[in-house]
């Protein structure tokens, strides 16, 4: 039973984190982007997006939640992608050490409406030297989880499932 605390501590943190993201954001728009994710192909003159550049999720006066480039790759009835935060002021990652950027890669199936993460990283930026660490990271498959609308991974969802 001892084993089960950690597990439960870091999964019931990446909920939370999450969680925080979806209760505190607000659709923000950036210069190449619609502010919220559009239906590609449902209607003429929809934005279809594509994955060669980063997408603002939501944006608080706290943080700014992107869908990073690249997202796309496949592997049997899933999609790959990372979900990103840059936060304005540093928070600690689980050792302590100051973070400012936080990222959770995952794959997402479409027609089955549930995702897992395989890696959250804790990254700081040091915007005086322009240098780019990463602090923390755990690399582990988190069960699979159902995608509930109003949530990040059901806007995600909307993007690379070109809903």
């Amino acid at each position: 039973m001892l084993h089960a605390k950690p597990v439960f501590l870091s999964k019931y943190c990446l909920g939370l984190m999450l969680a925080c993201f979806v209760s505190h954001g607000a659709y923000a728009s950036s210069d190449h982007h619609d502010p919220a994710p559009a239906k590609a192909g449902t209607h003429k003159g929809t934005h279809k997006f594509s994955n060669d550049k980063d997408i603002v999720l939501r944006k608080n006066a706290q943080s700014t939640l992107y869908l990073l480039s690249g997202w796309g790759k496949t592997e049997g009835p899933y999609v790959w992608y990372t979900v990103s935060a840059h936060f304005n002021a540093d928070q600690l990652s689980p050792d302590g050490k100051p973070f400012n950027l936080f990222s959770l890669s995952g794959a997402l199936d479409c027609k089955e409406n549930h995702f897992f993460f395989y890696r959250t990283s804790y990254m700081y930026f040091d915007s005086k030297t322009k240098s780019l660490n990463e602090v923390f990271f755990k690399k582990s498959k988190s069960d699979v989880i159902q995608i509930t609308p109003e949530t990040i991974e059901s806007s995600v969802k909307a993007i690379i499932c070109n809903e």
